[in-house]
């Protein structure tokens, strides 16, 4: 009778150790999609200020793509990938400027944390809510 309650608590500490064991291994995200996309985004090229190379090394920009939304607001979307095995998360902020090149004050533009897991590609996005928005500023940091 001993013996067999030994076998069942060896058998469960395995069972808790592969879950464990399995789960930590659970980082990285799988993702599938169409071999040719029917989306046609309208990219824009980018200038990249990197001032802190160890968060450069942790995350980039794929991509960032534009749109106009109800006839006179601006949307913009980056794609963010983690180049790390392992969850990370990551802080942004969009900024909105005017065809002065003046800041907009825009009180919806905080910043706002995403956590991608191992190798994830995501994508931010938001709206200006001011039609005089003619332009951006996407910021980062950890």
């Amino acid at each position: 009778m001993n013996s067999t309650r030994s076998l069942r608590l060896a058998l469960a500490a395995a069972a808790l150790g592969l879950t464990a064991l399995l789960s930590g291994c659970a980082t990285n995200v799988n993702a599938y999609e169409r071999a040719e996309s029917l989306g046609s985004p309208s990219y824009i090229p980018d200038k990249r200020v990197i001032t802190d190379n160890t968060l450069a090394g942790t995350f980039r920009v794929v991509s960032i793509n534009q749109a106009m939304v109800s006839n006179n607001l601006m949307k913009v979307q980056a794609t963010v990938e983690n180049l790390k095995n392992s969850t990370r998360t990551l802080n942004y902020k969009f900024e909105w400027i005017d065809v002065d090149g003046m800041a907009i004050d825009s009180p919806n533009e905080t910043w706002k944390t995403i956590t991608l897991q191992g190798r994830e590609t995501s994508a931010i996005s938001t709206v200006s809510i001011n039609p005089r928005a003619v332009d951006f500023r996407l910021k980062f940091r950890e």
